[in-house]
């Protein structure tokens, strides 16, 4: 009760609050730490609710249907710290969180009309955490919770959402402060304060986007880091907008009319965001992503959010427009200036043809049959403006500002020759798409130009840190896309079989001590002694939860190891009411369902099947019983064949079975496995990280510049 009274409390205050500061803008100053006084109050008591459901999920307390549905006696320490964040509604609390924290940032700035749109968003943002609050009890006892979904419980896991949710609640900042700056007309004090903000927000959310496909590529054992999934798009999208916005920022520094193309992506953007949050949190994508939330009621409360937020920016932005400076963003081609408008409206075009992808499920239910767009329609559209993009941040990384600087391009011809050798060397290497040897042999020069700008000090460090990162991880995405190579075959217990290249030998199969986790373990020819073991988890009722791969991690390549997640000898049916099958001489007749109590009130199902062999009906009932939230099954013998029920629709009379043969367990186990070769995915992790060090070495490097300018102004007035 004590924790939901503060999420009151907090909502109550954050409105007191937005309301003093709009008075503030055009009232004396006490009005400002009327406000800033019920702000803090809000920040304390979000972070009183945030404690209490930490606490609740450290002490096991399933009197809360949220720790319940995300903890267990027996998960692990950290997982139940992450459990915060596993699902709807505590992720909202962190994102509550974080926000009321930079609002704390926010506040000792001075600027009203800034915080009273940073708390209207706030205010929004806990409207949602009130209706979908995580302290809801639960209507009954529970000794036991049913624990976080196996996949999440991974390290990288624990740590990805934090840093998006960071990333979106520093984008906040942006917003606000560009209205701030539509409203009193102070563009230089709002760029100057905007920047360092962006920085932070692109490091913290493009690695937590790197984190995101590292987990994949190490967890899902599908062989990639990237699907073009909606959910990831609806992360994707504030990113390369917030590229964007960086670049207007830079640009606006030197060109004051950039000042409200920054304005425009930064409102756009926090509107993005909140799109991606309703896609993914409506249910809107229940059949198109793997990890959308399902359909919890909340569509309408957070369609009309992301109404309210999208008209009230743009009807600000718009009424300003035509007062704001008015002068062209460049004056030649050939300067720093036209690559920095140029980048952004490619990142901004990206960005379109992803939001555009992302919303075709959306857009085509509303004819009644909604669907999604092939992968392939993304890899066509991006790659031509990638290439684009790094063909202008070659060039543009030696340019000097304003002037026409042909001339200075002309000492840098060697970068064309090394931008030629790397298209050869792609080529050679087995790539032959046009864009993408463009994209590696500007990626190489691009390379080459930020090691020359850095000698020349022409290019500040964080910069050039950043620019390399993104060197290398395009030609790794590159390379690791459309250079790999994949065998699947099959292996029995010591048997050798030289794969792509590399002597592999299946050693067999072996379980941990719990019985939780069984392992294949395979050695590798080189280096000696190798040795990978992809693995299975199993979940609390003894199913296949999470199959991770074994790989060997090279600096040129990696060896990628696949088990097939099912065994060749169970088989997979699917019958509707009255359907016959005919698997192995048998004949297999659904004839209906029946729904039973369990043991503790539980329902169970049961599917009545009519088994046939040689003339010989036998009837069996295969179960799924409920317990502790799980179903296990309970499989029937018949005919020398085991059955099991793995799933009941109800509501469209269908029910999956599997059938397997018991001659089978005696035989000597054979693994499909598949085999891949993903050349330069070191590269990938690498670019990746250099990028997010060289965006936060830049966010801090002009936090400090901006604190150093505001010390001598107040040096300056203190002694006038």
């Amino acid at each position: 009760m004590l924790a939901y009274m503060a999420l009151i409390l907090a909502l109550l205050t954050t409105g007191i609050a937005t309301i003093f500061y709009c008075k503030a803008y055009r009232s004396p100053a006490s009005t400002e730490e009327t406000a800033i006084l019920f702000y803090r109050t809000a920040a304390c008591a979000i972070l009183i609710a945030s404690g209490y459901l930490l606490y609740f999920l450290l002490s096991d307390n399933f009197r809360y249907e949220y720790v319940f549905s995300y903890s267990a006696h027996k998960q692990a320490f950290a997982y139940k710290i992450s459990a915060f964040w596993a699902g709807q509604e505590g992720s909202f609390l962190l994102w509550a969180l974080f926000h009321t924290v930079f609002g704390l940032f926010l506040s000792r700035k001075k600027a009203p009309a800034a915080m009273a749109a940073f708390c209207a968003l706030q205010l929004l943002l806990l409207v949602v955490l009130v209706c979908k609050s995580p302290f809801r009890p639960m209507p009954g006892l529970e000794a036991d919770g049913m624990g976080m979904n196996p996949l999440l419980q991974d390290p990288w896991m624990v740590i990805h959402p934090p840093f998006v949710f960071l990333g979106y609640a520093a984008l906040a900042v942006p917003f606000a402060l560009s209205i701030h700056g539509l409203f009193t007309g102070h563009h230089k004090e709002v760029i100057a304060q905007s920047l360092p903000w962006t920085l932070f927000a692109w490091s913290s959310l493009g690695a937590g986007i790197f984190m995101g496909g590292y987990w994949a590529y190490k967890v899902l054992g599908w062989g990639g880091y990237w699907a073009w999934d909606p959910v990831e798009n609806s992360s994707l999208v504030p990113w390369l907008v917030t590229g964007a916005l960086l670049h207007l920022l830079l640009l606006a520094r030197v060109r004051n009319t950039a000042v409200k193309y920054a304005y425009l992506a930064a409102i756009s953007n926090f509107v993005l965001i909140l799109y991606g949050t309703y896609l993914t949190r409506s249910g809107v994508l229940d059949n198109f992503s793997t990890h959308s939330f399902s359909n919890e009621g909340m569509g309408g409360l957070l369609g009309s959010i992301l109404l309210l937020t999208a008209v009230s920016g743009l009807v600000i932005l718009v009424w300003y427009w035509s007062k704001m400076p008015n002068e062209p963003l460049y004056v030649h081609v050939k300067s720093r200036e036209f690559c920095l408008c140029a980048t952004a409206i490619i990142l901004a075009v990206i960005s379109l043809i992803v939001f555009i992808g992302m919303s075709t499920p959306l857009v085509t239910g509303f004819w009644g049959h909604p669907a999604s767009i092939d992968t392939a329609f993304y890899n066509t559209a991006a790659l031509p403006l990638t290439a684009a993009m790094v063909v202008l941040l070659a060039e543009g990384t030696l340019l000097p500002w304003g002037d026409n600087s042909a001339l200075h391009l002309q000492k840098y011809w060697w970068l064309g020759g090394i931008a030629f050798i790397a298209v050869i060397l792609t080529f050679i290497a087995g790539i032959d798409n046009l864009f993408a040897m463009i994209t590696v042999g500007a990626a190489a020069a691009t390379a080459a130009a930020t090691l020359t700008a850095l000698h020349n000090k022409i290019l500040p460090w964080p910069a050039g840190v950043a620019h390399l990162g993104l060197s290398i991880a395009l030609v790794g995405i590159i390379f690791s896309s459309l250079a790999s190579q994949s065998v699947t075959t099959s292996f029995e217990p010591g048997q050798r079989q030289e794969v792509l290249g590399q002597g592999v030998t299946y050693m067999g199969k072996q379980s941990d001590a719990a019985g939780n986790t069984f392992y294949h373990e395979f050695a590798l020819d080189t280096p000696l002694n190798t040795v990978l073991l992809p693995h299975t988890k199993l979940s609390a009722a003894g199913e296949p939860a999470v199959h991770e791969p074994g790989i060997y991690r090279g600096l040129t390549a990696d060896l990628y190891l696949t088990p097939a997640l099912q065994s060749n000898d169970v088989q997979k049916y699917q019958l509707h009411k009255d359907e016959k099958i005919t698997p192995e001489g048998l004949e297999i007749k659904f004839i209906r369902f029946t729904m039973n109590s369990g043991p503790e009130g539980d329902i169970k199902a049961a599917a009545i099947l009519e088994v046939t062999k040689d003339g010989i009906v036998q009837e069996v009932t295969p179960e799924l019983i409920p317990q502790k939230g799980q179903l296990f099954r309970v499989p029937v013998t018949v005919f020398n064949y085991e059955i099991a029920l793995t799933s009941l629709n109800i509501k469209d009379g269908e029910a999956e079975i599997t059938l397997r043969s018991l001659e089978s367990i005696n035989k000597p186990e054979k693994l499909e496995t598949e085999i891949s070769r993903k050349p330069l995915m070191s590269f990938v992790w690498l670019g990746a990280i250099l990028v997010t060090l060289g965006t936060v070495w830049a966010a801090l490097k002009h936090r400090c510049t901006i604190c150093t300018l505001a010390k001598k102004l107040h040096d300056k007035l203190s002694m006038e």
